[in-house]
Order: structure tokens, then sequence, then C-alpha cells
């Protein structure tokens, strides 16, 4: 005999069976990326602005949304997030082969990753300014050079295209760098005060070479300056750059055994730092900025 739910048991039961499906839906939802649509986020050949509202949805590979070269020619991937963090990827197609350079999104934004075997690796999100660097600092291509490794890098960088990644073995770009001069300033802030340190004093001190990337270009050890400076054996420094963005050493990162603090003077003039830290065997970029104003440092 057949026997017909009770009308309020049918009414729980259409109920439970709605509930379920939009408890399914959501966590489907959750799991995606946002719906495709226009996103704003710059993105960048060297100088040249190529788009700043593409049409995003799941990872897509970057020479899909604008007209990029070959892989093989760039130097880096620069990335600015939300935050004003920037991370970079050198020399993708050396480190990285096989894997594609892609820019997707979800519910923050702008999601970059490198796509590979449909999955997403190195993933950076909530990115603003993405720009593929494929010129050195004389605005030519660079070639045959050891573009180094990939690094996550805390504080702001040189996002504005038209990077200085040195060109290796130029030996005509190194001839034209520029001296720095007593119109070089950064006000560096200490427990005793403010005081203004001048480029000429840099003339002079050890010069030091990037161990990874451009190492042909010669710089200086950021120690070397804080000590001509007068300040030795500091414990915590913050470099600032011209655009506000911020970078925070301390620890192992004052370590010259576990890590390489390079300053260099662009053919515009303008300071350039990287911090190198070695992970092994391997010296990996770990934070840049570009443009040093202001240096505080801590007890």
């Amino acid at each position: 005999m057949l026997v017909r739910p009770s009308r309020p048991t049918l009414l729980l039961l259409v109920l439970a069976v709605a509930l379920a499906t939009a408890a399914c839906k959501k966590k489907e939802g959750a799991a995606g990326a946002a719906p495709a649509g226009p996103v704003k986020v710059t993105v960048a050949l060297d100088d040249k602005v190529l788009t700043e509202e593409p049409t995003l949805g799941a990872p897509r590979p970057l020479a899909q949304l604008v007209t990029l070269p070959p892989l093989a020619g760039w130097i880096a991937i620069e990335l600015v997030d939300r935050s004003g963090k920037v991370h970079a990827i050198l020399a993708p197609a050396q480190h990285h082969a096989g894997a594609v350079p892609a820019l997707g999104a979800d519910q923050d934004g702008a999601v970059f990753g490198l796509l590979r075997g449909g999955k997403l690796e190195q993933r950076v999100t909530a990115v603003t300014r993405l720009t593929v660097k494929t010129r050195s600092d004389a605005g030519k291509p660079v070639t045959g050079m050891d573009h180094g490794g990939h690094g996550d890098h805390g504080g702001g960088g040189d996002s504005s295209g038209g990077g200085d990644h040195g060109t290796g073995g130029n030996s005509a770009d190194k001839g034209v760098r520029a001296t720095p001069t007593a119109a070089l300033t950064i006000e560096i802030e200490s427990a005793a005060g403010t005081a203004t340190f001048t480029g000429d004093k840099m003339v002079g001190l050890p010069e030091i070479k990037a161990p990874t990337g451009d190492t042909e270009t010669p710089g200086w050890n950021l120690i070397d300056v804080l000590a001509a400076a007068g300040h030795a054996d500091v414990t915590s420094v913050t470099l600032t750059d011209e655009e506000n963005a911020s970078l925070k050493l301390e620890g192992a990162d004052l370590d010259p055994a576990k890590a390489l603090l390079y300053l260099k003077l662009n053919r515009s003039g303008v300071i350039r730092f990287r911090v190198f830290r070695k992970a092994g065997e391997v010296w990996e970029v770990g934070g840049e900025l570009r443009g040093i104003k202001r240096i505080k440092l801590g007890a």
C-alpha cells in the first residue's frame, strides 16, 4: 500500500533539499574564481602600459591577454600587490621551465601565478601592477646573462617598468654609469636624531657586485654605507623609497653570511637597493626598492 507523506512532512523535505542545494552552490562559488569581468590591474611591458582593466576570470596565460615578446627574452616579472609589497620572478623561462605566466581573478582582484599542469604556482593575490621587463638600464635587450632566481619581496620596487637589471658584461654601459655626488641625499633616522647622508661619501667605499642577476655592475654594501654615516652594528634597518614603499631588514638579513645588502646607482642617478638571501648554495632576491630616500635604524 502506497503511503503518502503528510503535507508538513513534504514541505520539510522540499526545504531540506533547497537548503542542501544552496549550500553546495555556495561552497562551489567560494572554491572557484570570481566571475569573468574587467579587473583594475596595470599590465606593462617595460615602460609601456598595455592595459589597465583587463577582463579576467580563471587564470589564463598573459600572452593571451596582451601582446608580449617570447618568454625567453623576459628579464623579470615584477608585481606590486595592494599593500605595496613587491614580488619578482627573474628569468622565468630559465628558472621555471615548462610553466606559463598567467593572470586571473578572485574575490580580492587580480591573481598572478605560473601555470603548470593546470595548477597555479608562485601565486600572488591582489595584484595592482604587473610589469614584464625585457630591457636593461641602458634601454637595450639583455641576452646571454644570468638573471638569477626568483624572490618574494617585501617593500616597494621599480614597478614602473624600464627596469634596471644591468647589462651583464656590457662595459660600455658601465662606463657611463653615474657617480654619486653631494646632490644625492638620504635621510638617516636613529635614536640620536635625523641626519642627511650625501652620495659623495659613498665614493671610495669598498665596491661589491651582486651574486646573481647583473653580476658585473659595481655597487656598495648597505652595511658599509651605514658605517660611513656613523652607524655600525645596527640591529634593524627600514628603508623607504621615493614612492613611500618600505622594506625592513633585521635578524638574518644583517648577517653577511646569510644576506647581501646591495646598493647601486643607475644611469639616471637613482639609488637602487636589493637584498640577496642565501638559500642553501643559491642566492635569491629577497626584496628591492628604487630611489632610496630615507633609512630608519632601530635600537
